[in-house]
């Protein structure tokens, strides 16, 4: 039998009692409440291919959810304010999956516009990708069709899949 250093004991205590009490803040505002999170996406487009496009909606940060099916590719466009043009932009695949980026980066275009190429994953289920620069957020969703259980989908997913 091993026996386990009281130091490390006293290590994996302290790191427990941390993550329980640990908690997630944001900076404050003026008012002392939390500041709220920006959205600078205007609008975005889903492009499936063979005249298959789709502008799904945006409720906060986040755009109406979307069907896919497992590995099908995708061109997604998101709208910025022209005022962007040149900045970085990080895009971050959330639940699986492959975003396509240039080699320099993905950067906003002098039209506001961030052009990328999304391989869907081969799991089934919810599928989100961040679209975003530290201070401000967006979020693609889409579903991942199960073919094998077709009741695990939800009824009514708009996209071309």
């Amino acid at each position: 039998m091993k026996t386990i250093p009281l130091r490390i004991i006293g290590v994996a205590a302290a790191a427990g009692l941390l993550l329980i009490f640990s908690s997630s803040a944001r900076a404050q505002g003026e008012d002392g409440g939390p500041q709220p999170v920006t959205s600078r996406a205007l609008s975005a487009r889903i492009d499936y291919g063979n005249d298959a496009i789709f502008q799904p909606e945006k409720q906060g940060i986040d755009f109406t959810q979307y069907g896919l099916q497992a590995l099908q590719n995708v061109t997604l466009t998101v709208q910025f304010p022209v005022e962007l043009a040149g900045q970085l932009i990080i895009a971050a695949p959330l639940d699986g999956g492959i975003i396509t980026i240039p080699d320099e980066g993905l950067h906003v275009a002098d039209d506001g516009t961030v052009v990328f190429a999304f391989q869907a994953s081969d799991m089934p289920g919810a599928c989100r990708i961040a679209v975003h620069q530290p201070d401000d957020s967006n979020v693609l969703h889409f579903w991942i069709i199960d073919t094998e259980h077709p009741e695990n989908n939800p009824a009514e997913l708009p996209g071309a899949y």
